[in-house]
């Protein structure tokens, strides 16, 4: 939906649905691949780190301690 209403549009297309949501990281290891969900999420407005720490909310399969102030999500949650 997002893609289609950026073709749409007449200028440059920046959508809304992520811009009220923390900052992202997107796990290497996702499905669909990372790149196609980061497009998706800025697309979308959403903001995206290469950073675990400064995430906000956690996409994807995460190893390790998991820390109280994240959100952990699948990747269906951006889907």
């Amino acid at each position: 939906l997002c893609r289609l209403e950026r073709h749409l549009s007449a200028g440059q297309y920046q959508g809304t649905l992520f811009a009220d949501q923390p900052v992202m990281f997107i796990a290497p290891a996702s499905n669909p691949p990372r790149t196609k969900l980061w497009e998706l999420v800025v697309l979308c407005g959403g903001q995206i780190t290469r950073i675990p720490r400064q995430a906000g909310i956690f996409i994807g399969p995460s190893q390790g301690r998991r820390r109280a102030t994240v959100k952990y999500l699948s990747e269906t949650w951006i889907l």
